[in-house]
C-alpha cells in the first residue's frame, strides 16, 4: 500500500498544501512547530477519519477558517485510489473515488495505516481504554464491520446508562434494563471475540519480535482480559449471569459495570506486568514490537504491508532499536513517513523533504 500524494487545504497550519511522496522512505524533516506532524495527522485523519491527537474537528481548523478539505490519491494491490475529506458546516464527508460514504465503516480499512509516536508509550503506561483503543482501531482496519458493531454498542451502552440515571420506578427500571442487557450481551460477545482473536494473532508475531530485540532473554506475552475471567469462553458463558449479578449494584451506583468497555489487554513481560515491572527501554521495546506485529498481520490479511507513519520516533530509540526498526523498514519495503528535526544520520534513508512554516519542498 501507498501514498502517491496529499493535498491539505485549512487543515492545521496549511492553508493549501500539495505534496507528493515516493515508494520506500519519506522524511520530513524541520524545526519544531512547522508543521511536519500536522502533514502525519492529516493521512492518518484521511484514512481512519479519526485524529489521533485531538477528538474534535474544530482543533483541525487552520485559524480563523470554518471549513478543511485532505485529498489524497494511494495504492493498493497496483489499483489506484482516491480518497476525500470535508469537514463543513460542523459536518464531515467522505468519499472513496468520488463516491460519498454514508458510514465510517465504508470507507476505514480501503487503505491501511499503521503509526509509531513516542506518545504510543501509553499503551503501556495507561490505563485499559488506551489499550482497547489500540485493539479496537486495529481490528476496524482489518474488518471494518468492527467499527459498527462498537457504535451499537456504545449506543445501546449510552441508552442504559440513561436509564440507570433516571428518576424511573425501580420496578420499571427492572424491566427496561433486561432489554438492555439483552443487547449489550449480543453486542459484546461479538466485540470480545473480535479482539480475542487479534490478541491470540498478535501474541504470536510480537513475541517473535520481541525475543529478536532482547536476543531471546526475554518473554512477551499479550493476553486479552475478558469480564474480568480466565478464558475469553468462561467470559462469554458467564456473560448473562455476570449481568444479572450486578444490576441491582449498576442501579446503585447508576453506571453499568459489565461489559467489553471495562476489558483490558495485558501485556506481560516475563510474566509480570509491563506497565510495573519493565524498564523504560524494555516499555519501547515492548510498544516497538507490537507495532511492527501489527504490519505483519496486515501483511498477512491483505498481502502486502500498511503504509507506516513514523512521528518522532527514532530520536527516542536507543541504537539497537533504531537499526532494528530501519532494517525491518528496508527489507520489508515499506513505505513510511518519518518526522524528525534533523536527518544528518538518516540521509541515505530515502527522499528528504524540507518543512517550513506550513510549506513542503523537497530536496535534491
Amino acid at each position: 500500500m501507498m501514498i502517491n500524494n496529499i493535498r491539505l487545504q485549512n487543515f492545521r497550519n496549511y492553508e493549501d498544501e500539495f505534496v507528493q511522496f515516493m515508494p520506500g522512505t519519506n522524511i520530513l524533516i524541520g524545526d519544531n512547530g512547522q508543521g511536519k506532524t500536522n502533514i502525519i495527522e492529516g493521512i492518518y485523519y484521511l484514512l481512519t477519519g479519526k485524529s489521533y491527537r485531538v477528538r474534535r474537528e474544530q482543533e483541525l481548523l487552520r485559524w480563523e477558517q470554518s471549513e478543511f478539505h485532505l485529498y489524497g490519491d494511494f495504492l493498493i494491490n497496483h489499483h489506484k485510489v482516491a480518497l476525500e475529506s470535508h469537514y463543513k458546516d460542523k459536518k464531515k464527508m467522505v468519499k472513496v473515488n468520488k463516491v460519498s460514504c454514508q458510514r465510517l465503516s465504508d470507507f476505514v480499512g480501503t487503505i491501511n495505516v499503521i503509526f509509531f509516536s513516542p506518545d504510543d508509550l501509553v499503551m503501556i503506561k495507561g490505563g485499559p481504554s488506551e489499550r482497547r483503543r489500540f485493539l479496537d482501531l486495529h481490528i476496524a482496519q482489518m474488518r471494518p464491520g468492527h467499527v459498527s458493531l462498537l457504535n451499537a454498542y456504545n449506543k445501546v451502552l449510552q441508552q442504559k446508562s440513561a436509564l440507570l440515571k433516571s428518576y424511573t420506578e425501580k420496578s420499571f427500571k427492572y424491566s427496561q434494563l433486561q432489554l438492555w442487557n439483552e443487547q449489550i450481551i449480543e453486542l459484546g460477545e461479538k466485540i470480545i471475540l473480535n479482539r480475542a482473536d487479534l490478541t491470540q494473532r498478535l501474541q504470536d508475531v510480537a513475541n517473535h519480535i520481541y525475543g529478536d530485540l532482547s536476543s531471546k532473554k526475554e518473554n512477551l506475552q499479550v493476553l486479552y482480559s475478558a469480564l474480568g475471567k480466565r478464558t475469553v469462553t468462561e467470559a462469554i458463558s458467564e456473560f448473562p449471569n455476570l449481568m444479572n449479578d450486578k444490576l441491582e449494584q449498576e442501579i446503585e451506583r447508576q453506571m453499568v459495570l459489565v461489559g467489553p468497555h471495562r476489558d483490558d489487554l495485558q501485556i506481560l513481560l516475563n510474566n509480570k506486568s509491563g506497565r510495573l515491572y519493565a524498564s523504560q527501554g524494555q516499555q519501547r521495546s515492548l510498544v516497538l514490537s507490537m507495532k511492527l506485529a501489527e504490519l505483519e498481520l496486515i501483511r498477512q490479511e491483505k498481502g502486502e504491508y500498511p503504509l507506516l507513519l513514523l512521528d518522532d520516533v527514532l530520536s527516542e530509540l536507543d541504537r539497537f532499536r533504531r537499526d532494528y526498526l530501519i532494517k525491518f523498514i528496508e527489507s520489508s519495503h515499506i513505505q513510511t513517513l518519518i518526522t524528525m528535526t534533523s536527518a544528518d544520520n538518516h540521509l541515505e534513508l530515502g527522499t528528504l523533504y524540507r518543512v517550513e512554516r506550513g510549506h513542503i519542498r523537497r530536496e535534491t
